[in-house]
């Protein structure tokens, strides 16, 4: 059995005010490290070995992936796949922006099974969820057994959840992922089975960050 664990990285200041990151390429913020560390603390306390920590290239995945792997002695691995989808000319804004700068835009965004969505200069939605999948595929494809982390974004860890659990969660815009969140996919012979989504105990107290990525 392979049991994957997913991570939304920490918090930025964009999530902190609710803006959309996609490639933008900002650090953590103090919060977003002291969640990390949360994190860290707590998946040592309940994994006796990780085989492997995977993350986006984009330094706020990376960062968080670095704090989870010195707590096993683990450099990540980068897979330029895990990373964000490419918002392109609309990197920085917030939906309440969006909506009133480009209701049509916003309104064919809102179509959740419009796979031929794109953001203007960025991505279309269906490549991006390919995307997702192959990184998905390669990451556990490396892997038979035991228990590997992969640090990536909201949106990502969206697409890949919905590529390994399509008949449990086939309407992936509809659950939330905070900052430092946990999800743990377990990976047997007979398929992929959710075994929690969005744990976040180890940030009571914290500002976890839920929203934009």
């Amino acid at each position: 059995m392979l049991e994957l664990v997913f991570v939304r990285h920490g918090q930025t200041h964009a999530n902190a005010v609710g803006r959309w990151e996609g490639w933008t390429d900002p650090p953590l913020t103090a919060a977003g490290q002291a969640q990390a560390r949360s994190l860290g603390r707590r998946l040592v306390r309940e994994t006796a070995a990780l085989g492997a920590v995977y993350t986006s290239p984009l330094r706020r995945a990376h960062r968080t992936a670095q704090i989870i792997g010195e707590a096993f002695a683990l450099k990540p691995i980068v897979v330029e796949g895990l990373k964000e989808i490419h918002f392109g000319n609309l990197e920085g804004i917030s939906l309440d922006e969006m909506e009133k700068a480009y209701p049509e835009l916003h309104a064919r965004w809102q179509d959740r099974s419009d796979m031929q969505f794109r953001w203007p200069g960025g991505e279309q939605r269906a490549e991006f969820f390919r995307r997702a999948a192959n990184a998905c595929e390669r990451i556990c494809g490396s892997h038979e057994e035991g228990t590997i982390a992969a640090v990536a974004h909201g949106g990502t860890i969206r697409a890949c959840l919905a590529h390994l659990l399509p008949e449990v969660l086939g309407k992936w815009w509809g659950y939330e992922l905070d900052n430092a969140g946990v999800t743990r996919v377990r990976i047997t012979g007979g398929g992929a089975s959710l075994v929690v989504l969005n744990d976040t105990d180890h940030l009571v107290g914290e500002d976890t960050g839920a929203g934009v990525d």
